[in-house]
């Protein structure tokens, strides 16, 4: 539920930068539809970044048909975008609560309660498309058991639905360490402090002195399983990546240690997508005290009006196009044939790159003079440890 490599902006590579990016001209704007597809990312990383930075691109309406086979995935990406969308939360808050659904296992308890509350909204988007998000998100591509399943999984985030993320977690580190388990601080001396404290407790992003007591409900998910006598069946638990981490889609391109870098860069795009302007701090100190945004001193009513007008600039030239169902057959649509101007394929979809359907290859998905971009395991871990990570046995 997180991607193993640093977010980018799909328009790079297939859009004219603009001239002056504090001005619009019309007459240099476009109206056919810039269509990229993003194949398994894991999260929105490259969705973020790709709105945050529209407005450095000629103007042109932009098409993102985000694909993810498990409708856990799809959840989490509406629900970061809600939190994205929810102005009314001042901005910092709302980039330490992103961070915080995003990458802990553990969240504070009136985050659980948000993530109760936005899962209501986001059950009215997908049975009513009604909320924030319906002008931005296109659920017509959907089948009605993709919808089924997103409003399950919506309803598994309520504070009353049981989900003991520590102890599952700790059930797959001890499949994954075996005997090594008592060992395993000395397994990761060679690791930052911060990190070895995510591969134990799950927690990922910490701001100040608040406690990350209620699970993550976001973060639960099915696998196949196999159960002695019963052959393979449907599990629920906690199968997110143990040994990577979530710090690779936000905390990479910048300095510091990853905490910082993620506040950095996620404040960044919330704050680009607000107000069209490459956010720029003062250097007078630690994300966790002193960071701040130079909106905060600006009037209320004008920010709030400001913010208004940017995002339904937003929800007028960008619309994000949700895909399910198997990756495969996507090439075998003809709607999707000759569509697409970028194609990102994640590792987790690399298989339609190297065994392609003879019948209908990735290739036929291509528009003329397209872009592929593929993501490689710079950031990953070796195959035989990343199965013994995901691989279990009732």
């Amino acid at each position: 539920m997180w991607g193993f490599s640093p977010g980018f902006d799909l328009q790079e590579g297939v859009s004219e930068p603009r001239a002056d990016s504090n001005q619009v001209d019309a007459s240099t704007s476009s109206s056919e539809p810039l269509c990229v597809l993003v194949l398994s990312p894991g999260d929105i990383r490259h969705v973020l970044a790709t709105i945050a930075r529209s407005r450095r691109w000629k103007k042109r309406p932009l098409h993102i048909y985000l694909y993810e086979k498990s409708p856990e995935c799809l959840a989490r990406t509406l629900l970061l975008l809600q939190i994205v969308n929810d102005w009314e939360v001042p901005l910092r808050q709302r980039c330490n609560t992103f961070l915080e659904v995003f990458g802990n296992a553990l969240v504070q308890g009136r985050t659980a309660e948000y993530i109760e509350e936005k899962a209501k909204q986001l059950v009215e988007l997908v049975c009513n498309e009604s909320g924030h998000l319906a002008d931005v998100i296109d659920l017509s591509h959907l089948k009605m058991k993709s919808r089924d399943a997103l409003v399950e999984t919506f309803q598994s985030w309520h504070t009353n639905v049981p989900f003991n993320s520590e102890r599952l977690r700790d059930q797959r580190l001890r499949h994954y360490y075996e005997n090594r388990y008592d060992y395993r601080n000395n397994l990761v001396d060679w690791d930052y402090t911060q990190f070895k404290e995510w591969r134990n407790t799950g927690i990922a992003f910490e701001f100040g002195d608040q406690q990350y007591t209620a699970p993550n409900r976001t973060m639960a998910s099915y696998t196949d399983a196999v159960k002695k006598g019963h052959g393979s069946v449907s599990c629920r638990g906690y199968w997110l990546d143990i040994v990577v981490g979530p710090y690779i889609s936000f905390g990479v391109d910048c300095y510091r240690n990853t905490t910082e870098v993620a506040v950095f860069n996620v404040l960044s795009h919330l704050h680009e997508i607000e107000t069209g302007d490459i956010y720029k701090m003062k250097k007078v100190g630690m994300t966790s005290t002193h960071w701040f945004c130079d909106q905060e001193n600006v009037d209320a009513r004008k920010r709030a009006q400001r913010i208004v007008e940017s995002f339904e600039g937003v929800k007028v030239h960008t619309e994000v196009i949700l895909l399910s169902g198997a990756a495969v057959d996507l090439a075998k649509k003809r709607r999707y044939q000759r569509r697409f101007h970028h194609v990102y394929v994640s590792v987790h979809a690399t298989n339609l790159v190297t065994s392609p359907d003879v019948d209908a290859p990735m290739t036929t998905l291509l528009a003329d003079d397209a872009k592929v971009s593929v993501e490689s395991s710079v950031y990953g871990t070796r195959k035989n440890h990343f199965r013994r990570a995901c691989l279990y046995s009732l």
